[in-house]
């Protein structure tokens, strides 16, 4: 069973809303470049790993697991233990999601089970595992 384990030492962005401009008088809608430029940045991470352990095919079922890790504010009082303000997990969990399609896995469909965690802790950081899901019966 094939798994991708990695750790991808980039700051969590949250999966930005696309943007729509008017040119020549026609609407266009465009990701924001902070979005691209984390997706790039994670996808340049784990170039490597992936190049030796191959993508995964078409159609085989995903479980992807993250821990999102961002630096605790200065001015959080020391009993807030979790980060319960926004970015959503969710958002964080769909950037990491498209930035991995059509480099890791065909598409983000595939992903059946999804595990997503928000912590403080130092130096900002993804950890991610995917790997192919068993099938139950």
């Amino acid at each position: 069973m094939k798994r991708i384990e990695a750790t991808i030492y980039v700051e969590p962005t949250a999966k930005g809303r696309p943007k729509i401009t008017t040119i020549n008088g026609r609407g266009q809608a465009y990701t924001p470049a902070k979005t691209r430029k984390a997706e790039a940045m994670i996808e340049a991470m784990i170039r490597n790993q992936v190049m030796k352990l191959g993508a995964f095919d078409a159609g085989v079922p995903l479980r992807l697991s993250a821990t999102f890790y961002r630096e605790r504010p200065q001015h959080l009082p020391k009993r807030v233990k979790m980060p319960v303000s926004r970015p959503d997990t969710l958002n964080y969990g769909k950037l990491l999601e498209d930035a991995l399609a059509k480099f890791v896995y065909p598409d983000d469909s595939q992903i059946t089970t999804l595990c997503l965690r928000k912590r403080f802790g130092m130096p900002p950081r993804i950890e991610m595992v995917i790997q192919e899901e068993e099938v139950e019966l």
